[in-house]
């Protein structure tokens, strides 16, 4: 294996898949979905509404919030743990000891089982970037593109500039793709406009060729009813739009408008804007737990307008972000929610920023403050607090996905 977790290159996947017969050039209509924020929603929406119309659809996503599976559906079906270890001891071998990172690997396995099965879409998640990562390396004739909200994420490897991150996303497209675009900052919209301008795009930009007002989706004549969406938070109803935009230009994906207010309320994704219902809320029925995996500042920017928004009372943060992320963009993020206590998480199952780094800015902000040893510890905490009759606290649980899917299989979990 490739000596780093993630060295940006597409000429090691490209030797393995062509020992592979290039079973990427086997596939399916493609949906390629790149952007900072927004991807897992989009690609949800899009496989579950033709999922619910009948089509057999294969779904490529990462990262996974609890089990590695959950990265590879095919034909509407998540791949079992026998079928992944074999798939994944097939590939290794076939690999054979080459340099190849573990995503490049895994990407490949995925468009080799999904070559084997017939299905009617693919629906695929860029992993980091755009230009440079595993996915693109797909048969450029058929597949179309998506482009989520952009904001700086990623910057040791994408560049420290809303441009340049841009640039790398829009590496995705290629000549005569249809492009659908979600609202962007200007200069992102610059860039992904000129460089889909230059590969002859068919496009599709927020705020020029369709917009969300009012749960309303409108575009050419149209006006679509989005009021019975089962996603919370207000931009779910632009990524739902991303999803309903593409699915209306490519024919054979075309659902009928009167179809889809019934077909949105049934849409399911779990850890975003999430509310527990399982083993945590039982145990602890006078808290509303909420958890959802955003993890950079644009993530943290939409949760705090929803928390503001919906004016959760005695909101208490449980928190853990990742190494490289801009904890100091998201503390000022958290600062704006007001909670009453912010909970740092001290043990996690990842590269976490460590705590000491928090607390200094945490003071700087004056917010107030616990450290914990786990997320089981902190939620005991909150528990303990003013425990009387009727007095119900919320508590959210974020800063990463990592932690999001270990209280979420917690929270699965059965107790007798």
């Amino acid at each position: 294996m490739h000596p780093h977790e993630i060295n940006l290159s597409l000429d090691r996947i490209k030797i393995l898949l062509k020992k592979l017969n290039n079973p990427q050039n086997k596939l399916p209509h493609t949906i390629q979905i790149a952007g900072t924020n927004g991807k897992g929603s989009v690609a949800t929406s899009i496989y579950q509404l033709q999922k619910l119309s009948g089509k057999k659809v294969h779904v490529y996503r990462s990262p996974h919030l609890i089990s590695f599976n959950e990265r590879i559906i095919v034909a509407n079906k998540t791949v079992s743990n026998q079928k992944l270890y074999e798939l994944l001891l097939y590939i290794y071998q076939v690999n054979n000891n080459e340099t190849i990172t573990f995503f490049e690997l895994f990407t490949a396995a995925a468009f080799y089982i999904f070559s084997k099965k017939k299905a009617d879409l693919f629906v695929c998640e860029v992993g980091l970037g755009g230009r440079y990562d595993a996915t693109n390396v797909l048969n450029s004739k058929k597949k179309s593109c998506i482009i989520t909200s952009i904001g700086l994420d990623h910057k040791e490897f994408l560049g420290n500039h809303i441009k340049q991150i841009a640039m790398e996303k829009a590496g995705i497209l290629k000549n005569k793709n249809i492009l659908i675009c979600s609202k962007q900052s200007k200069s992102a919209l610059r860039v992904i406009k000129s460089i889909a301008n230059e590969k002859k795009c068919i496009s599709y930009f927020y705020g020029e060729e369709w917009v969300i007002k009012k749960k309303y989706l409108y575009f050419e004549s149209q006006k679509i009813n989005l009021k019975k969406l089962s996603l919370l938070g207000d931009h779910q109803f632009q990524n739902l739009g991303c999803a309903i935009m593409i699915c209306n230009k490519i024919n054979k994906l075309k659902i009928e408008t009167k179809l889809i207010p019934s077909l949105i309320q049934n849409i399911k994704w779990e850890g975003r804007l999430h509310k527990l219902t399982g083993s945590i809320k039982t145990k602890y029925p006078n808290i509303n737990f909420w958890v959802d995996c955003a993890h950079n500042v644009l993530g943290f920017q939409v949760l705090t307008k929803w928390v503001l928004k919906n004016k959760l009372s005695e909101l208490f943060v449980i928190l853990s972000v990742g190494v490289q992320k801009d904890y100091k963009g998201i503390l000022n993020q958290i600062k704006k929610m007001n909670p009453k206590l912010l909970l740092f998480i001290n043990t996690t199952n990842f590269s976490s920023r460590p705590v000491e780094d928090l607390v200094v800015e945490a003071k700087s902000l004056k917010i107030r403050h616990k450290i914990f040893d786990t997320f089981s510890d902190s939620i005991e905490f909150v528990s303990s607090i003013n425990n009387k009759i009727n007095y119900n606290k919320s508590c959210l649980i974020t800063g990463s996905i990592n932690l999001v899917g270990a209280v979420l299989s917690e929270d699965k979990k059965n107790y007798i």
